[in-house]
Protein backbone atom coordinates (compact mmCIF):
# COMPACT_ATOMS: atom_id res chain seq x y z
CA UNK A 1 0.00 0.00 0.00
CA UNK A 2 1.41 3.37 -1.02
CA UNK A 3 1.41 6.39 1.26
CA UNK A 4 3.22 9.68 0.90
CA UNK A 5 5.08 12.07 3.16
CA UNK A 6 5.31 15.83 3.17
CA UNK A 7 8.57 17.55 2.29
CA UNK A 8 11.26 17.10 4.92
CA UNK A 9 11.77 20.19 7.06
CA UNK A 10 12.70 21.18 10.59
CA UNK A 11 9.55 21.11 12.70
CA UNK A 12 9.46 22.72 16.15
CA UNK A 13 8.16 20.65 19.04
CA UNK A 14 6.08 23.70 19.93
CA UNK A 15 4.00 23.10 16.83
CA UNK A 16 0.93 21.12 17.84
CA UNK A 17 0.20 18.30 15.40
CA UNK A 18 -3.45 17.18 15.18
CA UNK A 19 -4.66 14.18 13.17
CA UNK A 20 -8.19 12.96 12.62
CA UNK A 21 -9.94 10.69 10.13
CA UNK A 22 -13.12 11.43 8.24
CA UNK A 23 -15.33 10.75 5.24
CA UNK A 24 -18.23 12.56 3.59
CA UNK A 25 -20.68 11.29 6.20
CA UNK A 26 -18.58 12.67 9.06
CA UNK A 27 -17.40 15.92 7.49
CA UNK A 28 -19.82 18.09 9.50
CA UNK A 29 -19.01 16.53 12.93
CA UNK A 30 -15.32 16.83 12.06
CA UNK A 31 -15.75 20.54 11.35
CA UNK A 32 -17.50 20.95 14.72
CA UNK A 33 -14.68 19.10 16.49
CA UNK A 34 -12.00 21.25 14.88
CA UNK A 35 -13.89 24.45 15.68
CA UNK A 36 -14.21 23.47 19.35
CA UNK A 37 -10.50 22.63 19.44
CA UNK A 38 -9.41 25.94 17.95
CA UNK A 39 -11.84 28.09 19.95
CA UNK A 40 -10.49 26.62 23.20
CA UNK A 41 -6.80 26.80 22.26
CA UNK A 42 -5.30 29.60 24.36
CA UNK A 43 -1.59 29.27 23.61
CA UNK A 44 0.43 30.87 20.83
CA UNK A 45 1.73 27.48 19.70
CA UNK A 46 1.42 26.99 15.94
CA UNK A 47 -0.83 24.12 14.93
CA UNK A 48 -1.00 21.74 11.98
CA UNK A 49 -4.17 19.80 11.19
CA UNK A 50 -4.26 16.62 9.11
CA UNK A 51 -7.33 14.72 7.95
CA UNK A 52 -6.99 11.16 6.63
CA UNK A 53 -9.79 9.85 4.43
CA UNK A 54 -11.69 10.12 1.17
CA UNK A 55 -13.66 13.36 0.99
CA UNK A 56 -15.41 15.18 -1.83
CA UNK A 57 -14.00 18.47 -3.09
CA UNK A 58 -17.04 20.22 -1.62
CA UNK A 59 -16.53 18.77 1.85
CA UNK A 60 -12.81 19.55 1.77
CA UNK A 61 -13.73 23.13 1.00
CA UNK A 62 -16.25 23.24 3.86
CA UNK A 63 -13.71 21.80 6.28
CA UNK A 64 -11.11 24.33 5.23
CA UNK A 65 -13.67 27.10 5.66
CA UNK A 66 -14.27 25.93 9.23
CA UNK A 67 -10.62 26.63 10.16
CA UNK A 68 -9.99 29.57 7.83
CA UNK A 69 -10.85 32.22 10.42
CA UNK A 70 -8.09 30.79 12.61
CA UNK A 71 -5.57 31.33 9.82
CA UNK A 72 -5.22 27.63 9.07
CA UNK A 73 -5.43 25.30 6.11
CA UNK A 74 -5.98 21.56 6.49
CA UNK A 75 -3.55 18.97 5.15
CA UNK A 76 -5.52 16.13 3.53
CA UNK A 77 -4.27 12.59 3.01
CA UNK A 78 -6.14 10.58 0.38
CA UNK A 79 -6.21 6.84 1.04
CA UNK A 80 -6.65 4.04 -1.48
CA UNK A 81 -10.25 2.74 -1.19
CA UNK A 82 -9.02 -0.85 -0.98
CA UNK A 83 -6.91 -0.20 2.11
CA UNK A 84 -8.30 -2.13 5.10
CA UNK A 85 -11.28 -3.40 3.10
CA UNK A 86 -10.54 -6.94 4.34
CA UNK A 87 -10.73 -5.91 7.99
CA UNK A 88 -13.81 -6.22 10.18
CA UNK A 89 -16.19 -3.39 9.27
CA UNK A 90 -19.49 -2.41 10.88
CA UNK A 91 -21.77 0.60 11.01
CA UNK A 92 -19.60 2.06 13.78
CA UNK A 93 -16.22 0.69 12.70
CA UNK A 94 -15.65 1.90 9.15
CA UNK A 95 -12.41 1.80 7.16
CA UNK A 96 -11.61 5.25 8.52
CA UNK A 97 -11.29 3.72 11.99
CA UNK A 98 -8.18 1.85 10.87
CA UNK A 99 -6.54 4.85 9.21
CA UNK A 100 -5.09 6.01 12.52
CA UNK A 101 -2.80 2.97 12.38
CA UNK A 102 -0.84 4.47 9.48
CA UNK A 103 -0.37 7.95 10.96
CA UNK A 104 3.39 7.35 11.56
CA UNK A 105 3.82 6.50 7.87
CA UNK A 106 1.86 9.49 6.60
CA UNK A 107 3.40 12.25 8.68
CA UNK A 108 6.85 13.61 7.98
CA UNK A 109 9.59 11.76 9.87
CA UNK A 110 10.53 15.11 11.43
CA UNK A 111 7.18 15.08 13.24
CA UNK A 112 7.94 13.24 16.47
CA UNK A 113 4.60 13.40 18.27
CA UNK A 114 0.96 13.90 17.34
CA UNK A 115 -2.48 14.02 18.91
CA UNK A 116 -5.11 11.81 17.32
CA UNK A 117 -8.75 12.84 17.83
CA UNK A 118 -11.92 11.11 16.72
CA UNK A 119 -14.05 13.37 14.55
CA UNK A 120 -17.15 13.16 16.76
CA UNK A 121 -15.81 14.69 19.97
CA UNK A 122 -16.12 18.19 21.43
CA UNK A 123 -13.17 19.83 23.14
CA UNK A 124 -13.74 22.08 26.15
CA UNK A 125 -10.09 22.35 27.24
CA UNK A 126 -6.98 23.96 25.78
CA UNK A 127 -5.36 21.29 23.59
CA UNK A 128 -1.95 22.75 24.49
CA UNK A 129 -2.21 21.16 27.94
CA UNK A 130 -2.59 17.74 26.33
CA UNK A 131 0.21 18.45 23.86
CA UNK A 132 2.65 19.34 26.64
CA UNK A 133 2.29 15.97 28.42
CA UNK A 134 5.61 14.12 28.39
CA UNK A 135 5.26 10.73 26.66
CA UNK A 136 8.96 10.18 25.95
CA UNK A 137 8.93 6.80 27.72
CA UNK A 138 5.60 5.62 26.31
CA UNK A 139 4.16 4.65 22.94
CA UNK A 140 1.06 6.70 23.58
CA UNK A 141 -1.10 8.38 26.19
CA UNK A 142 -4.84 7.76 26.42
CA UNK A 143 -7.79 7.51 28.79
CA UNK A 144 -8.54 4.28 30.66
CA UNK A 145 -11.89 2.86 29.56
CA UNK A 146 -12.16 0.37 32.45
CA UNK A 147 -13.32 -2.30 30.02
CA UNK A 148 -12.60 -5.45 32.01
CA UNK A 149 -14.53 -7.60 29.54
CA UNK A 150 -11.80 -7.19 26.94
CA UNK A 151 -8.94 -8.16 29.27
CA UNK A 152 -9.52 -11.91 29.17
CA UNK A 153 -10.21 -12.08 25.43
CA UNK A 154 -7.09 -10.08 24.61
CA UNK A 155 -4.90 -11.73 27.29
CA UNK A 156 -4.19 -8.40 28.96
CA UNK A 157 -2.61 -8.90 32.41
CA UNK A 158 -4.89 -8.37 35.41
CA UNK A 159 -3.05 -5.20 36.41
CA UNK A 160 -3.12 -3.91 32.85
CA UNK A 161 -5.55 -1.27 31.64
CA UNK A 162 -7.64 -0.93 28.49
CA UNK A 163 -7.57 2.48 26.81
CA UNK A 164 -10.03 4.22 24.51
CA UNK A 165 -8.36 5.03 21.19
CA UNK A 166 -10.58 8.02 20.41
CA UNK A 167 -8.05 10.43 21.93
CA UNK A 168 -4.38 9.53 21.81
CA UNK A 169 -1.09 11.37 22.15
CA UNK A 170 1.21 9.25 20.00
CA UNK A 171 4.98 8.97 20.29
CA UNK A 172 5.70 8.65 16.58
CA UNK A 173 9.41 7.97 17.07
CA UNK A 174 8.78 4.91 19.25
CA UNK A 175 6.06 3.67 16.86
CA UNK A 176 8.40 3.91 13.88
CA UNK A 177 11.38 2.39 15.69
CA UNK A 178 9.31 -0.63 16.74
CA UNK A 179 7.13 -0.86 13.61
CA UNK A 180 4.03 -0.76 15.80
CA UNK A 181 1.67 -0.11 12.90
CA UNK A 182 2.65 -3.38 11.23
CA UNK A 183 2.60 -5.28 14.52
CA UNK A 184 -0.97 -4.11 15.19
CA UNK A 185 -2.07 -4.84 11.62
CA UNK A 186 -0.62 -8.36 11.89
CA UNK A 187 -2.47 -8.84 15.17
CA UNK A 188 -5.73 -7.85 13.50
CA UNK A 189 -5.14 -10.32 10.68
CA UNK A 190 -4.18 -13.18 12.98
CA UNK A 191 -6.84 -12.74 15.66
CA UNK A 192 -10.05 -11.99 13.77
CA UNK A 193 -12.13 -14.28 15.97
CA UNK A 194 -11.51 -12.26 19.15
CA UNK A 195 -11.60 -8.74 17.73
CA UNK A 196 -14.74 -6.84 18.73
CA UNK A 197 -13.68 -3.18 18.86
CA UNK A 198 -11.61 -2.97 15.68
CA UNK A 199 -8.10 -1.56 15.95
CA UNK A 200 -8.72 -0.42 19.53
CA UNK A 201 -8.64 -4.06 20.62
CA UNK A 202 -5.44 -4.72 18.70
CA UNK A 203 -3.76 -1.57 20.01
CA UNK A 204 -4.53 -2.61 23.56
CA UNK A 205 -3.35 -6.17 23.01
CA UNK A 206 -0.01 -4.94 21.64
CA UNK A 207 0.56 -1.90 23.89
CA UNK A 208 -1.30 -2.85 27.09
CA UNK A 209 1.65 -2.07 29.40
CA UNK A 210 3.31 0.63 27.33
CA UNK A 211 0.96 3.60 27.53
CA UNK A 212 0.43 6.54 29.87
CA UNK A 213 -2.96 7.08 31.49
CA UNK A 214 -4.53 10.49 30.89
CA UNK A 215 -7.00 12.36 33.06
CA UNK A 216 -10.54 11.28 32.19
CA UNK A 217 -11.44 14.84 31.16
CA UNK A 218 -9.67 14.22 27.84
CA UNK A 219 -12.12 11.55 26.73
CA UNK A 220 -15.23 11.81 28.86
CA UNK A 221 -18.40 10.14 27.60
CA UNK A 222 -21.78 11.67 28.43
Amino acid sequence: NTVFRTRKRRISLKTIQIVTTSNDNYAKPTAVMLTSLLENKKSNNPINIYIIGTLSKNNKSKLNNSVKRFGLKINFFEIAPTLFEDFKLTLHFTKETYYRLIIPDLLDTNVHKTIYLDGDIILNEDITELWNINIEDYFLAAVNEFNRKRHKALSIPTKGMYFNAGVMVINLDKWRENDISQVVIDYLKNNKSIIQLADQDALNAVLHSKWLELDMKWNFKL
